[in-house]
């Protein structure tokens, strides 16, 4: 039907095409004529997002040529007709949807330890976290809280970004915990389980309690944004969200891998109004930094490190601070229930002791260190060759690029030398320079292409 192909054409310059793909296109034209459209929708969630989000347009964009109204008529896959919502949506999709006697949305909890007494700035990072302590009431020389000093109103949102381990969830979670002893209504929530509720709340047909809850905030803190890529829905009523708070001054504030620019798979108008506020990044902690949180962090559960097993864990624990975290925490506990006792065991502990209660986690660091093997594998998988290609001697772009991604992220993430890389993929070193060159030139000139592949395959090896 030419009129129904028309409007999705439309829609595409509204909603996007990964959008009208996903939730639009997929719907089965069952039969139609001049004033009706059947559609069979997949699932109820589809008629439930079709009915809130396109029905409002079809009373105006939705013509035939004679400028008349053309009904599009709504059911599922297996026959069963959907009506207008004003002829009750719910009790009609009763059968379809499973019951939820009571509908909650369930927050992720803050960690007690995460407050801006316990984090430790880097120099590189010691403007975002005065910014932060400013704009929340904390003196950061004094570490008390300075009542009526909030001044959160003056950038939003705040959007902080950086590789993972480098603070942001810990400076989240602070910032919630000194505006919730404001007493405001403050969410904290992983992107994870907002799109959760995005989902469960379509599928219990309660978008208004999911609408009310967050939309009523007086602060809406989002962890992680970038987990948002390619999640149209949960996208659209972050939208939403977000311009109903922004417009009555409540205050937004987010986390993600990356600065806005460069988010892959999401809206460019979210991203637009990622870039309104302020853009704080965080650089990671160096290795003397990361023992001096591993000793405060000991001490503040009273089981103060030994140096030795200190630096011993900076050493087996590689990937970052969460995972010298986990092994922190799994430490302790497992000296507790060795029933060493509080303070005693740890300050005798040895490099041995602590190496035979967290064998498991050593060697499942050893597992996902990341080796030249892997970063083979994974850029010939992204761009969908094998990695004897990437090893061969093909002077084909399908192959060069990935090659010349390869050895770049050899270099960056492996610091191997030249002359090794160049033994890997059987090149003389003047060869792998001038490849790491290409993709640095790319990544610094923002190439489109090159800035892309980049941002998406250094995340993937670096998690």
């Amino acid at each position: 039907m030419k009129f129904w192909d028309t409007f999705l054409v439309q829609q595409d310059a509204e909603l996007g095409v990964e959008t009208v793909s996903k939730w639009l296109r997929t719907l089965k034209i069952s039969r139609y004529d001049a004033c009706n459209l059947y559609l069979e929708a997949k699932d109820s969630f589809q008629i439930l997002w079709f009915e809130e989000h396109i029905r409002p347009k079809l009373l105006t964009k939705f013509v035939n040529n004679n400028n008349k109204r053309i009904h599009v008529h709504l059911s599922l896959g297996n026959g069963e007709a959907h009506k207008h919502p004003r002829t009750n949506t719910k009790s009609t999709l009763a059968s379809a949807i499973p019951p939820v006697p009571h509908f909650l949305l369930a927050f992720d909890e803050l960690d007690p330890y995460c407050g801006f007494e316990h984090f430790i700035p880097s120099e590189s990072n010691l403007l975002p976290y005065k910014l932060l302590c400013k704009l929340t009431g904390i003196d950061p020389e004094k570490g008390f809280l300075k009542r009526g000093a909030l001044e959160l109103s003056v950038f939003n949102p705040i959007y902080l970004h950086g590789s993972p381990g480098t603070g942001k969830t810990h400076l989240l979670m602070a910032i919630a915990h000194v505006l919730r002893s404001h007493g405001l209504n403050v969410i904290y929530t992983r992107a994870e389980t907002f799109t959760h509720h995005v989902v469960t709340a379509i599928r219990a047909g309660e978008m208004n309690i999911f609408r009310q809850t967050y939309r009523n905030s007086d602060v809406l803190i989002i962890d992680d944004v970038h987990v948002f890529s390619r999640k149209a829905a949960t996208q659209e009523e972050l939208f939403h969200t977000f311009n109903t708070l922004h417009l009555a001054g409540k205050q937004i504030i987010l986390s993600a891998h990356c600065p806005p620019s460069e988010l892959q798979m999401i809206e460019q108008r979210l991203v637009s109004r990622f870039e309104w506020g302020i853009v704080l990044p965080l650089e990671p902690l160096s290795s003397d930094l990361i023992v001096l949180m591993l000793t405060n962090k000991a001490k503040t559960l009273n089981f103060p490190l030994h140096p030795k097993v200190s630096e011993f864990l900076l050493q087996t624990f590689v990937r970052g601070t969460k995972t010298i975290n986990k092994a922190l925490q799994a430490l302790i506990l497992r000296c507790h229930l060795m029933e060493a006792g509080e303070g005693v065991l740890s300050k005798q502990l040895t490099v041995p002791q602590a190496r035979h209660l967290l064998q498991d986690l050593i060697l499942e660091e050893e597992q996902s260190l990341l080796t030249s093997a892997k970063v083979i594998q994974f850029v010939a998988e992204y761009f969908g060759i094998r990695s004897e290609d990437i090893l061969g001697k093909s002077q084909t772009r399908d192959s060069v690029l990935p090659r010349q991604f390869a050895m770049y992220f050899c270099r960056r993430l492996l610091k191997m030398p030249y002359m090794k890389i160049g033994s890997l993929f059987s090149k003389d070193h003047s060869t792998v320079m001038s490849s790491v060159k290409v993709i640095q030139k790319g990544i610094d000139d923002n190439d489109a292409e090159i800035r892309g592949v980049f941002n998406l395959l250094e995340k993937k090896l670096q998690t």
